[in-house]
C-alpha cells in the first residue's frame, strides 16, 4: 500500500463544503434526514467549548470530528459528530480522529461519551472496537422506533473522591477553584 500523507488540522470555513458532502453520503444523517451545522461548530460565540477538526489526506478533506472536551455529562467530554468520506473508510482515519479527540478530552475530562443510532451498526462496532461500552439507551429520541445509544469510555484511571475541601476540583475546569 502506498504511503499517504495524513494530517489532522483545525476545521476552517474552507472545509465546510467537503464536510457537507461527507454528511450527505453517510449514516445516520441520511436516515435521520439531518445535516450538520459546521458554521455553528466553528463559532466560538454560539458554541464556545466545541472543537472541530478535519483529517486531510494528500491535502483533501477525508473526515471530520466535532467534540466538547470539557465535562458536559458525568465527568466526561462529548464526541458530538464524526464522519469519514466513503472513499476513505477502512483506512484508519476514523480511528485517528477519535484518538486525537480522546487525547484532548483526557486533558480535561476522565471520560468520553457519544451517541450512536440503533440502526447504525457499523458505527456501533467501530466504537466498541475503540473501547467504548454502551451505557444507556434513549428510545424514540430522534426517529420513532429507533434509539440513540449512549456510549462511554474511561480515558483515565478512576481517582478516589477527595474528602478534603482544600483539594476540591472545580466543576468547570475553566472556573477557579471554589467558584461555581
Amino acid at each position: 500500500m502506498k504511503h499517504i500523507s495524513v494530517r489532522i488540522v483545525p476545521m476552517t470555513r474552507s472545509h465546510i463544503k467537503a464536510c457537507d458532502a461527507i454528511v450527505s453520503a453517510s449514516e445516520p444523517w441520511n436516515a435521520l434526514g439531518e445535516q450538520m451545522d459546521f458554521a455553528a461548530a466553528l463559532s466560538r460565540k454560539d458554541r464556545p467549548y466545541d472543537r472541530a477538526y478535519v483529517c486531510t489526506v494528500e491535502n483533501k478533506t477525508a473526515g471530520f470530528i466535532i467534540f466538547t472536551p470539557q465535562p458536559v455529562f458525568a465527568r466526561g467530554g462529548y464526541i458530538r459528530s464524526i464522519g469519514v468520506a466513503p472513499s476513505m473508510r477502512r483506512l484508519g482515519i476514523g480511528g485517528k480522529l477519535l484518538s486525537f479527540a480522546e487525547k484532548i478530552i483526557s486533558g480535561l475530562s476522565p471520560n468520553s461519551y457519544l451517541c450512536v443510532s440503533s440502526f447504525n451498526r457499523k458505527a456501533q462496532a467501530f466504537y466498541k472496537n475503540a473501547g467504548y461500552t454502551m451505557a444507556g439507551k434513549l428510545q424514540d429520541l430522534i426517529l420513532p422506533g429507533a434509539s440513540e445509544y449512549i456510549y462511554w469510555k474511561r480515558l483515565m484511571p478512576r481517582t478516589p473522591v477527595r474528602k478534603n475541601a482544600k483539594n476540591k476540583v472545580p466543576l468547570n475546569p475553566l472556573d477557579p477553584v471554589g467558584s461555581v
